[in-house]
This record gives C-alpha cells, structure tokens and sequence, in this order.
C-alpha cells in the first residue's frame, strides 16, 4: 500500500511538472488545440488522483484508530474500493501523457490447454482474418459507446450530489450531516473519475476518427495486402502441388518400367501399384501446399485447409463402404471387370479399361467409345465374351431387310443412330435401340432369294417329273451368266401345292453377299426365266378365275297368288 501510495504521488508530481513546463515555456505562437486538450484531461484526472491518495491516507489512519474489528472491517473494504480508484485513476494518467497509442497489455498467466482451446487455438487466424477489416470501425463504435456511458455516469453523479446538497440543506443532525458529508466525497470521487474517463474516450475517438482510413482505402488496402502476401503464398502453393504430383507420377513411371510386375496394367498388381501411385502423388501435394503455407508464416491459408482436411474426413466418414466397392472395381476385383462385356442402354460394350473415368468400347460402331464416371459403373455386371460373339449385326456398307420391310445398305452407325440407304437414293435413319428391335437381318454373309412360279392344270401329266429340272437349270445358267458361277451356290426348284387355278412351285437360289444390293433384280430375273421357259415349251400360265354366280330373284306375291 505505501508502495502505490508513493507512486501515485510520483506520478502526481511527474504530471504537474509537465504542465508546468508546458505553461513556462515562452509563447512563440498560439498552442495547438490537441496540447490544450492534453492540458486539460491530464488536470481533471491529476485532481481526483490526488484526492483519492489522500482519500487512501485518511483511510489507513482511521482504521489503525479504530477501536472494533467490524469497524477495521468496513475501514478495509473501503480503502480497497479506492485503491482500485487510484489504480484506474493511474492508468488514465498514463495513457494520457504516452498518447491514445500507448494502451497497454497485461500478460495473463496461461492456464492448462484443454482440446477445445488448442482447436480454437487453430480457428483463431480464420476468425481473425474475418474480423480485420470491420477491426477499425468496431473499436472505435466500442470507444463511443464506452464515451456516452461515462457522460450518463457523469450526469447521474452530478444529479445525486444535488440531492445531497438539498439534502444537507434541510437537516442539521450531526450524525447525518456528516454520512451525507461522506456521501458526497463518494460521489465527488465518482465524478472525477466519469470527467478522467471521458477526458481520456474523448481524446482516443477524436484520433482514431483522424488516422482511421475511408471504406475504399480500407478495401485498397486489403487487396493489396493479399496480392502482397497471401495471393503469392497461394501462386507458390498451387506451383509446389503441381510440382510434387509431377515428380510423384514421373516417379512411379520409372519405377513402373524397371518392374515387370508393375508393367502389366490389366493385372492386380499393376492396378493396385496404380491406385497407390495417385495416393502419393496427392498426398504429396497436399504436403508441398502446407509446407508452402508453414514456410511463409501464412497461418490463414494454413488453418484453412487443415479445416478444410477436417470436414472431408468428417463428411467421407459415412462414405467409405461406397468408397471400398469403388477401390475393389479398380482393383478388377467388382462385378465389372476388363475385357469382359455387358449390356449399357441396350446395346453391347467391352470394358477396355477401368478407372475413375471406364472405358467402353464396341468395334463395330462408329465413335464407339464411351468414357463412363466410376459411380456410373458400379451396379453393373459383365460377363467373358465368347470367341466370335458380335458386337453389333452389321457394319457399314452392310446390306440389310428389317422386320419392317426396310431394304438398304448401312452407311452409318453409331452408338445414336443408324441410318440406311434405300435403292433410288432415299435415307432412312433409327436410332440404335430401336433398330436392334427390328431384327435386322445382315444380307452380307450370303441370303436367299425364293419365289413361287405356277403353270395350268393342263400340264398335270408332267408336272412333278419333268417341269421342276427344265424350270432350275435355265434358271441356274441364267444367273451363273449374269453374275459368274462362283457368285450363285445353289438353285432349287420343288413342286410345291396345286393350288385352285394352277400348279405351283417353289423356286429359290442362295447367293453370296457380293449381290444382296441386287436382290430385288434376282428375283424378278427369276420370274422373266420361268416365263421365257413356259413359253419355249408351251406350258400355259394360268390366270385367276373369277365365277360370278347371280341367284335367283325371289317370288312376288302375285305370282305366288
């Protein structure tokens, strides 16, 4: 206590002297309003500060007379009531001689850390660098309200120290005279410390008010001070994970081709050396960017991504059995596997490769190679292909007849469409999945082209024995002479019904592919023979009959009468 006391007198002294040394200098000019009003707080806290040193004398004094232990009591009480008094008193005085920049820090004893204080040790930078910019307004919003606290305590004082002034006044009782007589210095003293507080708020607002920048300076700033710091920490960052995943892949490579296990990429050691090579090239990127971020001091960006780390581990913690499945496909160890083939929107794929991004192909297809996202693929099943298996029913420059009747040649097809040329020029284009429901028929690997001929009942007497030879060699030599005999593998001719009017027969020829665009011409080149044969050996070609038979009219009354 008499340590405080002796240094509150220090500096009792200390701000008298500066004023007088700042009133005894010779007046070479009018003094500046901030020293006036420097002038003018360090006077109304050195007052009251005086005044509650003596205050604490007094006090000291009277408890070592007292004669009662509750009386020491309340004598203590009050004298730590205003040693914080002078304390506050102390620190006003202070901040006023050193200037608004002079506020000071107590060090505050650290306490054991716990796992929540370390965490929002960690969040401390991101919080920061939220609150910086608003920083500088909020303090100075904070000053003001702290000012017009200080003003109402002040009015409250003065309000309480005219009531007791009435009070004392209208009573002449010496025992109250001398309670409101302490009541009053309480408040005098409360007073002095509102008209020290506002002194010293009202000197703080009015320089922050000067040296705080505009809202576009501020945001200037601010960019500028990223571009500075963290915009080149984050240039540096994104080059050093570019960098180590390079050197990670380029790396595996190397070692991929020295290894003859690690070569065969459709094998489960290639694929698991695969899936292990991208886990360390990300790892290591993710290594080189916080490496970057520690290295540059920048803690912002570091705390960023190590929480940014957190919540994905937290969010894919429900994800791993998806996860598994996914990393056993890769492995060739799922429902899918390469090589194999499976059905996807209805038409037939090899799976050539599988990664995050498969690979289905199909040979027979223009464009037929489809990238497919991993989770796409999962669900699916594939099976092995057969030896010759077809991937699709025709290829281009393909002759074909569809369930529909359609004939044309295939000029187009792909995993979209399919689209025919028709003799005479016309296109006829389906798409894929529904050109497969018409049952095409491939013209290309050889076809067949029948047809029905039929001669009269007046040949009845060599119709099964001597017609059907004469009818299949000239028609044999007929397309033997039109399209070579290598082009013509067989021709039949077999009696087949004696139908209503004539004796028919069934006629057909097997031909190879080379002639499916001439089809139609075949057949009709099979009908002129037939005729030119009939003629030659005047075999009659019947028509159809028609017998119109007209009933008889029914009676009339008269003639039933």
């Amino acid at each position: 206590m008499v340590l405080s006391e002796m240094s509150g007198r220090f500096l009792l002294i200390f701000g008298l002297a500066c004023l007088a040394t700042v009133s005894g200098q010779p007046a070479t000019g009018e003094t500046t309003p901030p020293v006036e009003r420097n002038l003018s707080a360090l006077k109304g806290v050195a007052e009251p500060l005086s005044a509650a040193i003596g205050e604490v004398d007094r006090l000291a004094a009277e408890a070592n007379a007292a004669e009662t232990e509750s009386r020491k009591t309340e004598i203590g009480s009050r004298i730590k009531a205003e040693q914080e008094r002078v304390a506050q008193l102390r620190g006003n005085f202070l901040e006023i001689v050193g200037g608004a920049e002079s506020a000071s820090y107590d060090e505050v004893k650290q306490a054991e850390r716990t796992l929540q204080d370390q965490f929002s040790d960690l969040l401390d930078p991101l919080v920061g660098a939220l609150r910086e910019p608003t920083e500088e307004l909020r303090r100075t919003e904070q000053l003001r309200k702290d000012l017009a606290m200080w003003r109402g305590r002040f009015e409250e004082a003065g309000r309480v120290l005219e009531r007791i002034d009435v009070l004392s006044k209208q009573t002449q009782e010496e025992r109250l005279q001398n309670e409101l007589a302490r009541a009053k210095r309480l408040w005098e003293s409360r007073r002095s410390d509102a008209i020290g507080s506002i002194e010293v708020l009202r000197l703080r607002v009015e320089e922050r008010e000067k040296s705080t920048p505009s809202v576009w300076e501020s945001i200037s700033r601010m960019f500028r001070n990223f571009w500075a710091t963290r915009g080149l920490n984050v240039v540096l960052a994104l080059a050093a994970a570019v960098t180590a995943w390079f050197l990670s892949k380029k790396g595996y490579e190397t070692i991929r081709r020295a290894s003859p296990a690690l070569r065969r990429q459709g094998t489960f050691i290639g694929k698991l050396g695969s899936i292990l090579a991208i886990a360390a090239a990300g790892l290591a990127a993710l290594a080189a960017v916080l490496l970057v971020f520690f290295l540059r001091g920048d803690w912002l960006l570091l705390t960023l991504v190590v929480v940014l780390l957190l919540a994905l581990i937290w969010a894919g913690k429900g994800a791993v059995p998806p996860y598994v499945e996914q990393i056993k496909m890769l492995l060739n160890l799922g429902t899918v596997r390469e090589g194999e083939r499976l059905l996807y929107q209805g038409l037939p794929w090899q799976v050539t490769s599988l990664g995050f991004y498969s690979v289905f192909t199909n040979p027979a297809l223009e464009g037929g190679v489809l990238r497919i996202p991993l989770r796409d693929v999962m669900g699916m099943i594939s099976r092995p292909t057969g030896g010759k298996e077809p991937w699709f029913p025709t290829h281009r420059d393909d002759w074909t007849i569809l369930l529909d009747g359609t004939y044309g040649k295939v000029i187009r097809q792909t995993p979209e469409q399919v689209v025919l040329l028709r003799l005479g020029g016309a296109l006829r284009t389906y798409q894929t999945g529904d050109f497969l429901t018409q049952t095409p028929e491939n013209l290309m690997k050889g076809f067949r082209v029948s047809t029905t001929f039929g001669i009269d009942y007046a040949n009845q007497s060599i119709a099964t024995t001597e017609v059907a030879p004469v009818f299949q060699k000239a028609i044999s030599d007929a397309l033997a002479s039109e399209f070579g005999r290598e082009s013509v593998r067989a021709v039949k001719v077999e009696f087949a019904a004696a139908a209503d009017s004539s004796l028919d027969y069934l006629i057909f020829a097997d031909l190879t592919g080379e002639l499916a665009h001439r089809m139609k011409y075949i057949e009709r080149l099979m009908q002129r023979v037939c005729v030119d044969v009939s003629n030659g050996n005047r075999w009659e070609i019947p028509f159809t009959q028609i017998t119109v038979h007209q009933a008889e009219a029914p009676a009339t009354r008269s003639d039933e009468n």
